[in-house]
């Protein structure tokens, strides 16, 4: 794994700014929620309408294009990996039944013919397709590290993706079998152009919002520090988000931190709690904006939000939501949305 910087560490924390203002999931922890408190007692605010920001319009290049569309013409070929493709799988190595310490990892990109793996490994992958579920019996080698020489293992491996070698060629048959709405190689091309622009567009929208929410922070004046009860849920979302990602690579969150970012406990501790913080000083700073300006959720908009939500999704009533949703998270995320769109609303956007 190439190691990141610092910065890049938090900025994945940052990047679940949404997920922690919402703060959906239910726990039993002690929360403070803002209803609880009164805003302006903890934050004067400054100028928020009319903040003028700098950003770069969003823009898709041709050399964009031609790579998104190389990338998708070798990914999952349909005959299936060979040699010196690389598949990103998952796997499970035990051995009578019960899984080794070191056997399991999700999200492995690995090149096949590179002898990385035991033998058989890499070998037992080829001709596997996106999707399939390969069984693996083999055996360690007799010069393997004490405890697993010569021991009979299983892998189940999961194929997540491959990259071929060999691109696909791009043609109108080939357009035609993505089953897009495309029949010709231009029409392509035009998707292509239209979904990566949508991409840079949300993007355009983000960094705009980002850069109105640090305007915001600087001109404020926070007089009280945040509840304490505030900052701890913060930070075990925070922390969760982490975890997570660790977890995709088959690492701890030490891991994780130290090999990709550098940081040791103390380092990211420190890190991990000053964004909670900053989280629970935005999630204020909002809702005094919001109670300037009525832009509170009522009963009724959680209520229809709520039905939205179900009828979109899997669950089967608006109860059965209530189960996994906290109500009062979710009420403060869709406040914090209306001061966002207030903001860009009023907001002066130059070009960069």
């Amino acid at each position: 794994m190439r190691k990141r910087t610092a910065g890049k560490a938090f900025a994945i924390l940052a990047a679940s700014a949404i997920a922690i203002l919402a703060g959906c999931g239910k726990d039993d922890s002690e929360k403070v929620y803002l209803d609880e408190i009164k805003a302006e007692d903890y934050v004067k605010l400054g100028e928020y309408k009319g903040l003028s920001v700098v950003q770069a319009p969003p823009e898709v290049t041709e050399e964009q294009r031609e790579a998104y569309i190389n990338y998708q013409l070798s990914l999952n070929p349909e005959d299936g990996a060979k040699e010196g493709d690389t598949v990103n799988i998952d796997y499970v190595g035990t051995m009578d039944g019960v899984a080794f310490d070191g056997g399991t990892a999700n999200g492995q990109n690995l090149t096949l013919g590179s002898h990385r793996f035991i033998e058989g490994f890499e070998e037992g992958l080829v001709g596997a397709k996106a999707g399939d579920v390969v069984e693996l019996n083999l055996t360690f080698p007799e010069n393997y590290h004490e405890g697993m020489a010569g021991k009979d293992v299983v892998f189940t491996v999961t194929v997540n993706t491959i990259m071929s070698t060999t691109p696909q060629e791009l043609n109108d048959e080939y357009v035609k079998g993505l089953e897009i709405g495309c029949s010709t190689v231009e029409e392509y091309r035009q998707y292509v152009y239209d979904l990566l622009m949508e991409s840079a567009t949300a993007a355009y929208e983000d960094e705009i919002e980002n850069s109105l929410v640090s305007l915001l922070m600087e001109s404020c004046e926070f007089t009280k520090e945040p509840p304490q009860a505030m900052v701890d849920g913060y930070e075990g979302i925070l922390r969760e988000n982490l975890t997570a990602e660790a977890a995709n690579y088959g690492m701890s969150l030490e891991q994780l931190m130290s090999l990709a970012y550098g940081m040791d406990a103390e380092s990211y501790t420190k890190g991990i709690r000053e964004q909670a913080v900053r989280y629970a000083k935005q999630s204020i700073m909002m809702q005094a904006i919001a109670d300037q300006e009525g832009l509170d959720v009522s009963e009724e908009e959680l209520a229809k939000e709520m039905e939205e939500i179900v009828a979109n999704t899997a669950y089967g009533s608006v109860d059965e939501l209530k189960k996994d949703v906290d109500e009062r998270r979710y009420r403060e995320s869709m406040m914090a949305q209306n001061v966002m769109g207030m903001l860009r609303e009023n907001a002066v956007v130059n070009e960069g």
